[in-house]
């Protein structure tokens, strides 16, 4: 829930909250490693590293973070549950890639993440961020691009 509130943005101001977050993540994600596979446990590790991601994107390690984001994409068979992963993944790497200067990449993830995947969780919340990056861009929202990267 943190995550959808935004509230990452909130803590990315006092970098002890941000490594709070990053000790709690490597807290579950070993847990998550030591116990036995499930049928959630391919959705809890993408959302660790969703989270992980922005943690080290809040630290400076954008590197890593791009790390995170792309685990996520490349697990997109795997996750059986939690379907907002992966446009979101692919929102936060956008998003890096425009802090970055990598203006086209961005454009493509964020046109990817609006038309490739629909009726998931808060997705309405996706797309307004979605086309608030592309006007931040000043890309078409509408404009096709190929999307199936």
């Amino acid at each position: 829930m943190m995550y959808m509130w935004n509230g990452f943005s909130m803590i990315s101001k006092r970098p002890e909250l941000t490594e709070g977050m990053m000790q709690t993540l490597a807290d579950a994600e070993r847990t998550l490693l030591e116990s036995p596979a499930n049928e959630y446990s391919v959705d809890d590790r993408c959302l660790i590293h969703l989270l992980k991601g922005l943690c080290l994107k809040n630290q400076g390690l954008l590197q890593a973070a791009e790390e995170c984001f792309n685990k996520v994409f490349s697990s997109e068979k795997k996750i059986r549950f939690d379907h907002y992963l992966v446009p979101n993944a692919l929102v936060e790497l956008s998003l890096l890639f425009i802090d970055q200067g990598r203006r086209d990449e961005a454009i493509k993830l964020l046109h990817k993440a609006k038309h490739n995947y629909k009726e998931y969780s808060m997705e309405s919340r996706t797309q307004f961020r979605i086309h608030a990056a592309l006007a931040k861009l000043k890309a078409d929202p509408g404009e096709e691009e190929d999307t199936h990267l």
